[in-house]
């Protein structure tokens, strides 16, 4: 019995001991939990303050997309002003500069695109501005966890400055774009200061419709933002793209005839139409490319020199290769 009230005894000390402890090993566990909160609190605020990329050994960043399809002839332009075209496996039809762009598979007409096409290119990225649709293969790409980027497109310079740090921080690029927009910024401040104050030339855009014929630009176009973006006149009084006829065209009274279209001939049809304008009077009739005038992308720059050229010839030597053409 001796024994067995010692044992039981022992015991009991034994647990008033361990109960003693207990507060102190609770209060070094909390302790414990605590300084590994406060460090993986104070890992993400770092992360957040000061970002690290991680590359891979081909010099990409890690995670970056490697499968892009791109939707929007300038968002291609783009891409491959970033270095980054040997990420694209297909574009669409509106894509077609470089030429090398047009050598890539096709995904359709950028406004009537459908999802199987997209998907079976397997792209871990689909960029593409808000133009493109339907809205419901987007929808679909992005149940099919697929990655999509859609950038704003503002029709000015500011605008494609903006496009292009859309697109670059997209893939990963953003070194590249920031150096892409000060060159096309500081190139397109330049030669718009070159323009005359007082010499807005009254302009009629034509823009080719297909079996439509020839659409006259009027206001809330891309071709109307870019003839406000150097300072010309819109010679259409109406909203939206119509069709031009003789009698529009001589009561429009254009200075300048500008024809958007994919090659360099103007139609004789078309040439009749115009034959009693000052335009046609004058010899101002010029053809230009439509993905140039109307892309509002990288190649801005080059669009205004164009322009430029054509309006305001007094103030400028001739573009190098351009498509102008007086008649």
């Amino acid at each position: 019995m001796d024994n067995l009230h010692r044992s039981s005894a022992a015991r009991g000390a034994e647990s008033r001991s361990i109960a003693a402890e207990c507060p102190d090993r609770l209060a070094s566990l909390f302790a414990i939990l605590s300084l590994f909160a406060f460090m993986s609190a104070a890992t993400v605020f770092a992360g957040l303050l000061f970002p690290v990329t991680a590359w891979a050994q081909d010099g990409k960043a890690a995670g970056a997309p490697q499968r892009v399809v791109s939707i929007d002839g300038s968002i291609t332009e783009i891409i491959y002003q970033l270095g980054a075209q040997d990420r694209l496996v297909a574009v669409d039809t509106t894509s077609r500069f470089p030429q090398a762009a047009t050598e890539l598979p096709d995904v359709g007409y950028m406004r009537q695109l459908s999802a199987e096409g997209i998907l079976s290119m397997q792209p871990d990225l689909v960029i593409t501005t808000e133009a493109a649709g339907p809205e419901m293969v987007f929808t679909q790409l992005k149940q099919a966890g697929i990655r999509v980027v859609r950038v704003a497109n503002h029709y000015s310079l500011q605008g494609v400055l903006d496009k292009i740090t859309a697109v670059a921080g997209a893939l990963g690029k953003e070194s590249e774009g920031q150096a892409l927009v000060e060159r096309i910024h500081q190139r397109s401040q330049a030669l718009l200061q070159q323009m005359p104050a007082d010499d807005a030339s009254s302009v009629m855009f034509l823009l080719g419709a297909g079996s439509r014929g020839m659409m006259a630009s009027g206001s809330g176009t891309q071709a109307d933002a870019m003839l406000a973006l150097v300072g010309a006149s819109n010679a259409m009084g109406y909203s939206g793209y119509k069709p031009v006829s003789a009698e529009g065209a001589l009561q429009a009274a254009p200075d300048v005839v500008l024809v958007a279209q994919l090659d360099d001939e103007v139609p004789e049809s078309l040439q009749q139409s115009l034959a009693m304008t000052p335009a046609s009077q004058q010899g101002r009739i010029h053809t230009v490319d439509v993905s140039l005038m109307l892309g509002f992308g990288p190649r801005l720059p080059d669009a205004i020199q164009q322009l430029q050229t054509i309006l305001y010839p007094q103030t400028n030597e001739p573009v190098s290769k351009s498509r102008a053409t007086g008649m």
